[in-house]
């Protein structure tokens, strides 16, 4: 253990000799080095800088904020990412208040007579059809839920968690089975509800029960309500990236981290090296695995960094310039099995009229665009919308496609954790490897999200303040 004389001391050190040979240039020194300007990075960065310590963020791409990312360009500036914000999200809410951006309640506009309709092999289907439909394969309640709702209400019933935090328990290893061995459903119900724009993975197969009696556990906790960020909610990291007096270094892709007992140093694609104390890694795993680690990593933080996938996210916009839901007759937003998968009307600038149309495709059908390029994938979007909705044909102006996926900075949207990989290597990754520690949504305990991402940068920091 360093005390604090010792740890401020080490950013002194001489590091050069950590990878001087490989690199002509000097490293730049600093105390910290963060990998990622995220929301877990930037926390971190705070925590750091509030404790007196020289930090320098490493962010690969050319803004702040990670996978949190506001459209300001597409009428309504519809999210990218991060899309619900609670009030229970404190630490979000705190930051808020601290950098003075605007939080207000979200309005959620529905429209009369349902927000969705259901589409099934171009097959149009009223919600209130659903119940006695010959598509639908459940009985009893279940039958009685749209598709929409089936993944929350298989696991809306008693939560073998007592709390948010408990899915990371030894104790519960038992419930890190596969959705299908959990709920005993037939492989019909299971390809329906987990299947067909899967959550969490391509198909039930790959999602793990105990990851999903943590999500249950975390939306059923009383005392949240939906908020709305004044200018959008990356206006949150923005601020922070430029109120708080940490460098940050943009463009600057991580292509290896060497962890020595006296530091870390870090390099990057364009040569630049780098070298700290401590460093803290708020990569994805999807991300860290293409960056060359050479650290004291156990056995099943490697299998953890190799293993842990992301849900594959594909979000297209579009604006309407009719209102072509007026036309046909039914709602504005589907539940559809194509290629344009869940298609939600968007309200922006807190008003009721739809400003614009997303298509949010997850599994294979994610899989099959991200074989495209951005333009063909908007194009084959919007040919699927207007096969099963004929009436938005002409109507529908392409604006902007994002595939989280196919961003080599992420690997997808969000963790999802399959069978076994909880109770396998969950507590692994959010530990130390040296001087190295992780951070980002994937290491956090008890909050999910954004919240995650700001708890797991939170923790990495006051380790390396305690160490």
């Amino acid at each position: 253990m360093l005390n604090r004389r010792e740890f401020l001391g080490a950013a002194t050190l001489s590091l050069a000799s950590l990878g001087a040979s490989r690199c002509r240039r000097e490293p730049e020194r600093v105390d910290v080095l963060i990998l990622g300007g995220g929301l877990a990075g930037l926390n971190a960065a705070q925590e750091l800088i509030d404790a007196g310590l020289k930090v320098l963020i490493l962010e690969a791409r050319n803004r702040a904020g990670g996978r949190v990312l506001t459209i300001k360009q597409i009428p309504g500036s519809p999210e990218a990412g991060a899309t619900q914000i609670s009030t229970s999200y404190k630490r979000f809410v705190a930051l808020a208040e601290r950098y003075e951006v605007e939080l207000r309640d979200a309005v959620r506009s529905r429209y009369p007579g349902g927000e969705f309709w259901i589409s099934l092999d171009g097959q149009a289907i009223r919600a209130q059809e659903w119940v006695e439909h010959d598509r639908n394969p459940f009985s009893g309640v279940l039958a009685q839920r749209p598709p929409w709702a089936l993944p929350f209400s298989a696991f809306a019933g008693p939560n073998p968690l007592p709390e948010v935090a408990s899915w990371r328990d030894p104790s519960f290893a038992h419930l890190d089975v596969s959705i299908g061995d959990y709920l005993g459903w037939n492989q019909r119900q299971l390809d329906f509800a987990f299947g067909i724009n899967p959550g969490y993975g391509p198909d039930a197969d790959s999602q793990s029960a105990l990851m999903w009696l943590q999500i249950a556990r975390a939306f059923s906790t009383p005392g949240g309500k939906l908020i709305e960020v004044q200018g959008g909610n990356d206006a949150i990291p923005l601020r922070m990236a430029e109120a708080f007096e940490v460098d940050m270094r943009y463009g600057a892709v991580i292509r290896s981290i060497d962890v020595q007992p006296q530091g870390v140093s870090v390099a990057t694609e364009d040569g630049r090296r780098f070298s700290a104390s401590f460093a803290v890694s708020t990569l994805p795993t999807a991300a860290l695995r293409q960056v060359s680690v050479s650290a004291p990593l156990t056995t099943l933080q490697r299998q953890g960094i190799e293993g842990l996938n992301y849900n594959r996210v594909v979000r297209a916009y579009f604006t309407p310039t009719r209102k072509f839901w007026e036309e046909d007759g039914l709602p504005p937003s589907i539940w559809s099995d194509s290629l344009a998968g869940r298609v939600f009307a968007l309200r922006g600038n807190r008003g009721t009229d739809i400003t614009g149309i997303q298509s949010f495709v997850t599994g294979p059908a994610a899989d099959r665009l991200d074989t495209m390029t951005n333009a063909d994938a908007l194009t084959v979007i919007q040919r699927a919308l207007e096969e099963i909705r004929p009436s938005c044909r002409g109507a529908l102006v392409p604006q902007s496609l994002i595939s989280w996926g196919a961003d080599p900075f992420a690997g997808g949207a969000y963790a999802c954790w399959q069978p076994g990989q909880i109770s396998g290597f969950a507590n692994a990754l959010a530990k130390p490897a040296g001087r190295l520690l992780f951070a980002g949504e994937h290491t956090a305990r008890a909050a999910r999200g954004v919240e995650g991402a700001l708890e797991s940068g939170e923790r990495a920091a006051r380790e390396i303040l305690a160490a």
